[in-house]
């Protein structure tokens, strides 16, 4: 497997030392793959990989080879890495591994001087720049100015989705540390876009570095995007702009998709403008919006029973997973497997889950050796908030089969909500692996 690979490395070296300067030094001897394409990069707390998705769907509609790198993955480190929605195989994989250790040699450096996710990060530019690709949709991994992605040469668009409070330890305890730390990876003369229902501070912190950098802001909370109809497989959205309106099927679930859904429409006014392509905006939409699936995303995996996975980890992220289960099945029995990291603010997330209606609670693990927040821990959370006594299980095997046990005794749907790392053990129960390539 590719994650055998990586698996020596380091798992976290984020701010131990110059990580970009090392990662520049790097790119460099590898000659500089990074400025062979056309770099989007997409920045924020939740919903990058929703919105990077859309774009690189929107790109190959538009007939362009396209490289899309996203984290966390789930199954296999090669999900990080696609071209036109097909991964990397594990022997290409392996083998870039191979050429840059080769090369931290040459540089008189350990061959673990990278971690994990920096060396995956420049596996994908060594391979979108060997395979000639014309874009590439960058998602942050982690902050913004000390990420590895930030260590590219330029980008042409700068894009932040919604901004919140995540990774704190690390990135600041207030919503404007954390703006200003994303904000660093806007670069000169790029076009920004910013994400709807952003706290006031992070509108001002992205303009002023913007303006630093004499790069141009575009808001999409102009974009003029409203819901026509709700089902429980799909939206019907309608867009209006200065020359038509359109309605089109939209299939990714989630209130919160019609935030990263705006987000990406701007992001796609200004591209055919500044690109000078002749597509009809409307047309583009129409065809890829309808067949659009994320993994982790509020997404659908079976139908009988109804199982969902959701990664939301964070408030923000629960807030909208609420808001989206009590509008799509307000009165449907559900039972919900629940998992954080002990180093999220899983306390306040909690207690908006337990906002959901005629819900009962499985409570289990992610498989995370050290930042697993224990079953019975978070138990007594549950216990102290609601006086409910949810049951807690060690393995999220167990939770799981109870919790498809009881769904079929009311018809009810099964929902699997906290770390990447508790989907990754349950949906690979039940997902057949992704092709590569």
């Amino acid at each position: 497997m590719a994650n055998d690979t990586t698996k020596k490395l380091p798992s976290f070296l984020y701010g131990q030392g110059d990580r970009i300067a090392l990662l520049k030094r790097v790119l460099h001897q590898l000659g500089h793959p990074d400025e062979k394409f056309k770099i989007i990069h997409v920045c924020g707390t939740n919903g990058k990989g929703s919105t990077s998705t859309m774009i690189a769907a929107l790109l190959q509609k538009m007939g362009e080879r396209t490289g899309l790198f996203t984290s966390p993955f789930i199954d296999e480190v090669t999900e990080s890495i696609r071209i036109d929605d097909t991964m990397i195989s594990a022997a290409s994989f392996a083998g870039y591994v191979k050429v840059i250790t080769a090369v931290l040699v040459k540089m008189e450096l350990d061959p673990a001087a990278l971690s994990a996710f920096e060396m995956t990060f420049v596996v994908a530019m060594l391979y979108f720049a060997e395979h000639r690709v014309a874009y590439v949709v960058l998602e942050c991994g982690l902050g913004g100015e000390l990420d590895a992605t930030n260590a590219v040469k330029t980008t042409a668009y700068s894009i932040f989705t919604k901004i919140g409070l995540d990774h704190t330890r690390i990135l600041g305890t207030t919503i404007a540390e954390i703006a200003v730390t994303k904000s660093k990876i806007i670069r000169a003369h790029a076009e920004v876009i910013i994400a709807p229902k952003q706290p006031p501070q992070v509108y001002t912190i992205l303009a002023q570095q913007a303006r630093r950098m004499a790069a141009q802001v575009h808001l999409a909370a102009t974009v003029e995007l409203r819901v026509v109809a709700t089902a429980q497989t799909k939206t019907f959205m309608q867009l209006k702009t200065a020359h038509a309106e359109c309605t089109f099927e939209y299939s990714l679930l989630g209130t919160y998709q019609q935030e990263n859904l705006a987000t990406v429409l701007r992001w796609l006014q200004v591209f055919l403008a500044k690109e000078k392509r002749n597509f009809k905006l409307e047309q583009l939409i129409a065809k890829t919006m309808p067949s659009l699936s994320i993994p982790g995303r509020f997404e659908k995996i079976k139908t009988a029973p109804l199982i969902i996975l959701d990664a939301a980890h964070n408030l923000d992220g629960i807030k909208a997973f609420t808001a989206t289960v009590n509008t799509l099945y307000p009165e449907k029995p559900k039972k919900i497997v629940v998992g954080f990291l002990k180093d999220k603010d899983y306390g306040h997330c909690v207690a908006k889950l337990l906002e959901i209606k005629n819900a009962s609670f499985y409570l289990t693990e992610p498989e995370h050796p050290t930042r697993k927040l224990a079953a019975v821990e978070l138990q007594q959370v549950f216990d102290k908030i609601s006086r409910m006594h949810a049951p807690a299980f060690t393995a999220a095997r167990q939770a799981f089969n109870q919790a498809v046990a009881a769904a079929k005794e009311e018809d009810g749907l099964i929902l699997v909500v906290g770390s990447f790392y508790l989907l990754k053990a349950v949906r690979k129960l039940i997902v057949p692996k992704n092709k590569e390539g």
